[in-house]
C-alpha cells in the first residue's frame, strides 16, 4: 500500500503522492548537562519532559487544479495520522513555508515538515464509564492525563491510586481535565471548588474509588506513547 497521512480527517491519498513517510522515532528527553570546573565529564539533570520531533514528508501534487485547496489544508496545527502508525495520532504543526510558485516550476514536488508534540495518542480514545469503584488499565507506555466527568451532587472525594481530589458544590456534573489542568462545568470554571492535584493514570492498573453522591464517572483516558 502506498504511504499516506491523514491531516484534519483529510487523507493525502486524494491529493498527494508520498515518496516515503518519516521514520518512527522516540522523542528525546529534556536533559540538562551540568559541567563542574575541576571535575571530569559532566553531570545530568533529567527535567522529566520530552522534546518535540520533526517529521518530514516529501510529496508530489497529483492534480495542479487542487493547489489552492492544498495550500489552505497544509497550514497551522492539527492532528495527523501516518499510515506506518495507523493506530496513533500526533498533535502537530506545519512549520515550513510551502512555496507553491516554486512547486509549479519544479516538477510539482515539495516538502512538508510536521513539528510533532512528543507524545502520540491512541485514535481509539473511547470513554470508560465506572458506575462503582474499580480499576482502569493504562496500556500506554507513559502516564496519561485523563478527562474525568463526574455525575452527582454535593461534595465528593475522588481517589485514584490513593491520591485524593476533593470536589465541592457539584450540581449534576463537573469535569476534571488533567490535560488542560482545569476543573469546569460546561464553560464555567470550577477550580475554586477543587482541591488536590490533577489526577494521572499510571502505566498498568489504576484503582479508582470515591465517597459522596456520585452516580457514575466517565473517563476519557488519553492513552499516550513516546
Amino acid at each position: 500500500m502506498a504511504p499516506f497521512f491523514i491531516l484534519n480527517n483529510i487523507s493525502s491519498k486524494d491529493y498527494l503522492t508520498i515518496d516515503k513517510l518519516p521514520p518512527i522515532v522516540r522523542a528525546a528527553k529534556d536533559i540538562e548537562k551540568i559541567e563542574i570546573p575541576g571535575r571530569d565529564g559532566f553531570l545530568t539533570n533529567d527535567l522529566g519532559s520530552y522534546k518535540s520531533t520533526i517529521k518530514s514528508v516529501e510529496c508530489w501534487i497529483k492534480n495542479l487544479d487542487d493547489i489552492d485547496f492544498i495550500c489552505s489544508w497544509l497550514t497551522g496545527s492539527a492532528d495527523v495520522i501516518f499510515s506506518n502508525e495507523p493506530e496513533k495520532v500526533y498533535k502537530a504543526t506545519i512549520i515550513n513555508q510551502i512555496n507553491f510558485s516554486k512547486i509549479l516550476r519544479e516538477f510539482h514536488r515539495f516538502l512538508i515538515q510536521f513539528e510533532c508534540q512528543p507524545h502520540k495518542y491512541s485514535i481509539g480514545n473511547r470513554i470508560i464509564t465506572l458506575e462503582a469503584p474499580g480499576t482502569i488499565f493504562n496500556s500506554g507506555c507513559v502516564i496519561s492525563r485523563p478527562i474525568i466527568k463526574l455525575f452527582g451532587t454535593g461534595n465528593v472525594n475522588l481517589s485514584i491510586n490513593g491520591n485524593v481530589v476533593n470536589l465541592t458544590n457539584i450540581v449534576d456534573y463537573v469535569t476534571i481535565n488533567s490535560d488542560l489542568m482545569d476543573c469546569y462545568k460546561d464553560t464555567q470554571l470550577k477550580n475554586n471548588d477543587m482541591s488536590g492535584e490533577f489526577p494521572n493514570l499510571e502505566v498498568g492498573n489504576n484503582t479508582i474509588s470515591w465517597s459522596g453522591t456520585l452516580t457514575k464517572i466517565d473517563v476519557t483516558p488519553n492513552w499516550r506513547w513516546i
